[in-house]
């Protein structure tokens, strides 16, 4: 079955452009021009991309990112550049893109995307994942990471490095603020950009502490 992807794009020239780029690859496209078009598809059908401006009228394309019912992979689209809204984005596991957008390279990040997805998105679940806005900031091993979401068997997280620095499989995932320290083992990793590691890890069974799940309860 072919992946389905929501486009949510203002410009009406824009939008068509990129529907038959996407539909002449293979993909099922359902294209909407207005924030409260896309809200209510991640509702009722979430898709299993979503590629998104950043203006939406008096609206933010992250925003539809943030407020999904769902977690869901998505490509960030702009005509600007914005260090803030790019940091921000990346935090939250979207690419950033300018325009004007290469149809390859678009092509190309929508399959990364994509196949990220089936690893990171795409497998049933023991526990509910839950959000943590703005991150929390984590020690792997020696090096600084951030946790961008958790569930009692495990999390998301994203550190800075490169493709010769690569996650190891098993990790030391140490909370400063709390005072904990957790084993877990890497499941899936996507280097984005080239310069930070996105990656998904599950604890061991006997890792699943008082301690762990009161971290867990206790974040939002």
């Amino acid at each position: 079955m072919a992946s389905t992807i929501l486009l949510v794009e203002d410009d009406g020239t824009t939008r068509v452009g990129l529907t038959e780029l996407m539909e002449n690859a293979g993909y099922t496209v359902q294209a909407v021009g207005t924030f409260e078009e896309a809200s209510r598809t991640l509702r009722s059908s979430p898709p299993d991309l979503l590629i998104t401006d950043v203006r939406l009228g008096p609206f933010n394309g992250l925003q539809l990112v943030i407020s999904s019912p769902t977690p869901i992979p998505a490509i960030i689209i702009t005509g600007f550049a914005d260090p803030v809204l790019e940091s921000d984005a990346r935090r939250r596991g979207a690419e950033y893109v300018l325009k004007p957008v290469d149809p390859a390279a678009l092509l190309r990040l929508i399959e990364q995307k994509l196949a990220t997805a089936r690893a990171s998105f795409g497998v049933p679940r023991r526990w509910d994942r839950k959000t943590v806005i703005g991150g929390l900031p984590a020690q792997i091993g020696e090096e600084p990471a951030r946790i961008l979401d958790v569930s009692y068997g495990g999390m998301r997280f994203e550190m800075a490095g490169a493709s010769e620095r690569t996650p190891p499989s098993s990790l030391w995932i140490t909370f400063p603020s709390a005072q904990l320290t957790v084993q877990a083992t890497l499941v899936w990793k996507s280097l984005i950009a080239g310069r930070t590691w996105l990656c998904g890890a599950a604890l061991a069974a006997d890792e699943t502490t008082p301690e762990w799940l009161g971290l867990v309860d206790a974040l939002s």
